[in-house]
């Protein structure tokens, strides 16, 4: 049974069969999938080459083959496959500020299991996997590599940064890596044409963010798991309201309009920033961490509609 405070290696090992009920990403092309079964998403043609056959009216003249042309005397053109393989990278918030839950599990903790299960579907599909684990004094960095070399080091580094949050919190540690810093460090590992996930509370979303994000979002399709505790949907309509955060601790006497206010206010941000996020044509998937993380990945999937 997964630790609800922190991850152990053997919950992110287990999740392989779990993975299998998975979708493939946005973007994936199943392994085994038929030419013409959906619209393909891959970013130009495919590098394969298949075969050499004379032009026809109406194509593409970049596809000449000039050597086959000058040897045979007449105009002919190089044919490719489509490129079915597309890298898969995650980028995955492990910080203080997601160190916070109210039921089943901490936002980290279910950042930590959608990592490794979008990590175990690569495994499956045999796409190339890369990471970068984002940590309160360090980023992780795994470039993108064949996911049977690459999925134990990452899985392993979740887990290491996810344990050291309750000794983190017990010395109220400043965080010293932004998401911005972390979204600049990781321009240069992506493969044009890759599949992006951004698995965060995005707490420290700024116009720096923007910037970078509108930039990956030119090369690769990203989507964006917001982790979030739904405490203020649960709020009470009266008592007493304890709160603590980086050595500002208060008691607030709730009432109803105030609870009604602190629901409306979070509400609010949180549309704010999934707008933000959508009007850069990123992909938003809400993770409530009082709920178990595989039931909404499929159910944000059936919305999406159904992969082969």
């Amino acid at each position: 049974m997964p630790q609800p405070l922190t991850l152990e290696l053997a919950d992110l090992m287990a999740l392989a069969v779990d993975a299998q009920r998975l979708d493939n990403p946005p973007g994936q092309i199943p392994p085994g999938a038929l030419t013409g079964e959906r619209v393909s998403r891959q970013q130009g043609r495919g590098l394969n080459f298949d075969s050499l056959r004379r032009y026809q009216p109406g194509d593409d003249v970049r596809l000449i083959d000039w050597k086959a042309t000058a040897r045979l005397r007449s105009p002919w053109i190089r044919l490719y496959n489509e490129e079915r393989e597309r890298p898969v990278f995650i980028l995955v918030d492990q910080r203080l500020d997601m160190y916070f839950g109210t039921r089943l599990q901490m936002k980290s903790v279910a950042a930590g299991n959608i990592a490794g299960l979008l990590a175990w579907r690569s495994w499956h599909d045999g796409d190339r996997l890369g990471c970068a684990i984002l940590g309160d004094d360090e980023l992780a960095l795994h470039p993108c590599r064949a996911p049977k070399r690459n999925l134990m080091p990452i899985l392993t580094d979740v887990q290491r940064m996810n344990a050291q949050l309750p000794a983190h919190y017990a010395q109220n540690h400043r965080q010293n890596v932004s998401l911005s810093d972390a979204l600049q460090r990781i321009v240069r590992l992506l493969p044009s044409g890759s599949w992006l996930g951004i698995i965060s509370d995005f707490h420290d979303l700024d116009t720096r963010c923007d910037a970078v994000l509108a930039h990956l979002r030119r090369r690769c399709e990203i989507t964006a798991y917001v982790t979030l505790d739904d405490l203020h949907r649960r709020l009470p309509p009266h008592g007493q309201l304890a709160a603590y955060y980086h050595d500002v601790s208060t008691a607030l006497n709730l009432t109803s309009h105030l609870s009604d206010r602190i629901q409306q206010s979070v509400t609010e941000r949180l549309s704010q920033q999934q707008r933000r996020l959508q009007r850069m044509g990123i992909t938003v998937k809400t993770i409530v961490t009082g709920n178990a993380v595989l039931p909404q990945l499929q159910q944000e999937d059936a919305h999406a509609g159904k992969r082969v």
